[in-house]
Parts: C-alpha cells; structure tokens; sequence
C-alpha cells in the first residue's frame, strides 16, 4: 500500500490545528496507526505540508531538522489527545494539555506581531523552523478558546481512523463520506447479505 503524503492527504478537519492531527490516523484507543500513514516520515515533509496550508513560505523550503520533526509529532498526540477527548466529552488527560501549554508558550515568546490585509496576525521569522508547529499550536488554542467551534469538534466513528473536524452544519458524521462513509455503508451491506445468507440456510420446522 502507498503511504499517505502531505500533498495528497485529504484537509477535512476545519482547523489547522485539526488537519495537523490528521496528518496520521489513530486507533479506537487513541494510537497512533502504521506508518504507511503518516504524512510525517520524513522531516522535509512537514515543510511541505506547512507550505501546502499557508504555515510556511512556499518560495524557500523550511530547513525542518529532525529535532523538530519530533516536537511537531509530540505536539500532534497533544492535540489529537486534547480534541478526542473533548469530542467524547471527556476531560483530556494532564499531559497532553501540559504538551500544548508549553507548545504555545513557546510559540508566543518567539512571535512577532504583524499586520496584514486580513488584520493582526502573530508571525514568526519564514526561516525559522519551528513555525509549522507555532502556528499549529496556535490555531489550538483559538479553537479551545471560542466555545462555539469548540462545542462543534467531532471525532470520525469509522473504522481505525480517528480524524478530527468540525461538524459545521451540525449533520455531519464522518470526516469523509466518500471514504469512512462508503465503507461503513459497505460493511452494513456485507452484514445483511450474510444474514440474509444465513437465515436461508435455516431449515423450516416440520
């Protein structure tokens, strides 16, 4: 099976911060899956996938070392562990909140405050490599923080998956319909035709 890759990974979440944790699947417990899915193997592929959302400059890659590629892997438990729990109304256990805590300190302490045409935004140097996971953490924070989106956060129900995203209209289900969707539409249809099986093979009583 190809591995996922961070230009072909599909954005549904709704939040940076939630693609980000979709940038791997995960287990009904809350693991990590096989690394066939992960976008992250590589350190270069999450200045790549930066790019692709607007985290990065796209012009000159980010020198994303692998140091960093491992403090934007324990930050995506964090989150990952911090909305999953939320989306099951659960309170999200110490130490992913304390991951994401010192994430965003980090990333504040080394912002700068710029403005552009869509308002203030917080900016940090396009070299630094560390920029991907500031603004990740970011994007978090603004999402805990705004209780409307916050209540709208959904955890997909499909098989090993585990995606993340906002439920917008309030009808939604899966993260994809196309992809969990169709296949749980498959399994229910895989069930009935074995029942249905199974129930002829039953002799009628004499």
């Amino acid at each position: 099976m190809e591995r996922a890759r961070p230009l072909t990974r599909r954005l549904v979440g709704g939040a940076p911060c939630l693609d980000f944790a979709n940038s791997v699947d995960w287990d009904g417990d809350g693991r990590e899956r096989p690394a066939d899915t992960d976008v992250f193997i590589a350190a270069a592929e999450l200045a790549i996938w930066g790019a692709r959302l607007g985290l990065a400059p796209a012009t000159v890659p980010l020198p994303v070392h692998g140091r960093e590629l491992s403090a934007a892997r324990s930050l995506r438990r964090a989150i990952h562990g911090v909305f999953a729990a939320i989306a099951n109304h659960r309170a999200p256990t110490g130490d992913s909140v304390a991951q994401l805590e010192a994430d965003y300190a980090e990333a504040i302490a080394a912002a700068r405050l710029t403005a552009d045409a869509d308002g203030w935004q917080l900016n940090w140097a396009e070299d630094d490599p560390r920029r991907i996971r500031f603004a990740v953490a970011v994007s978090a924070l603004d999402l805990l923080r705004d209780d409307k989106q916050l209540a709208r956060v959904r955890i997909c129900p499909g098989n090993n998956c585990g995606w993340l995203f906002l439920d917008t209209t309030g009808r939604r289900r899966w993260c994809s319909m196309e992809v969990c969707g169709s296949r749980a539409k498959m399994r229910r249809l895989y069930e009935r035709q074995r029942q249905s099986r199974d129930a002829s093979k039953v002799e009628p009583r004499r």
